[in-house]
């Protein structure tokens, strides 16, 4: 029996259709995902390392919240309100904690805790706010993970090596800590107020597998030259992480700004293994 061709051209371009359709369909993630195990690091192109950087297993974009019962200055003993280096003090209110030893780093600014803060963008004049959400947003990146380091092709600050090293990046300290008039940033009363608000964030920033004791930051730095970008470092020796881990959650309090990020462990591999 004759084929009528017409017939045969409009149903060949109908599947065509078709099936372009469905590739629009799909979400961009379904035909990259995973490149990272697929690809050796020197084939990523530009727009996957920015997507392994910013949106991956290993990068978390989150929005800070307003911390509960925060106020606009220290209390009376210079301590951040809610805060300290003690176990109660950690964001969220989390149990127990182990803390690291604070170390100074060369070459990476310290980090100012809140004073004298003002009625700040969304403050509401000075009133509390807390577990409001706040118009911040940023990264939470874990950049001691291979991929990440291989991503980035940057080692990390010696006083960070061997640690698991959290990032945050885009959320502001609210309030932190201004040079006065006339005071110079390299004098030892700088440098000793740069390390009192380190170790008093230290406290303020922890790591925890669920179901698992809460570890808080050993160190923690501010890189220099930015505002908004921070590390922080946890002992491994404290933690042991596992694929069998369900879920690790990191918590640190930038000024009023609390910030929390979620990872999933049995995302994380790289080439088969827990990438932290």
């Amino acid at each position: 029996m004759p084929v009528d061709r017409e017939c045969l051209l409009s149903r060949r371009r109908m599947f065509l259709l078709a099936g372009a359709g469905v590739a629009a369909w799909l979400p961009l993630d379904a035909t990259t995902a995973d490149f990272w195990n697929k690809k050796a690091p020197a084939d990523w192109t530009t727009e996957e390392i920015d997507r392994l950087i910013t949106k991956s297993p290993w990068a978390k974009q989150i929005k800070a919240q307003y911390a509960s019962g925060a106020a606009d200055t220290r209390d009376g003993g210079g301590q951040y309100p809610g805060g300290g280096s003690s176990g109660g003090g950690n964001p969220g209110g989390m149990g127990r904690s182990r803390g690291g030893i604070g170390l100074g780093i060369p070459g990476i600014g310290g980090i100012g805790l809140p004073g004298g803060m003002g009625g700040g963008r969304g403050n509401g004049g000075g009133s509390s706010r807390g577990g409001a959400a706040s118009p911040y947003e940023g990264t939470v990146r874990w950049d001691s993970a291979r991929p990440i380091l291989d991503a980035l092709k940057s080692p990390l600050p010696e006083a960070f090596e061997g640690r698991y090293v959290i990032s945050v990046s885009g959320i502001p300290l609210m309030g932190g800590r201004s040079t006065s008039a006339g005071e110079d940033d390299d004098s030892t009363a700088s440098r000793r107020q740069e390390q009192d608000d380190l170790d008093r964030l230290k406290g303020l920033s922890s790591l925890q597998p669920k179901g698992k004791d809460i570890v808080q930051a050993g160190v923690v730095a501010r890189q220099i030259g930015t505002g908004t970008s921070f590390l922080f470092g946890f002992s491994r020796e404290m933690l042991t992480l596992d694929t069998r881990d369900t879920e690790i959650l990191f918590t640190t309090q930038l000024g009023r700004l609390v910030v929390k990020a979620h990872f999933l462990p049995k995302e994380m591999l790289y080439h088969g293994e827990l990438a932290t």
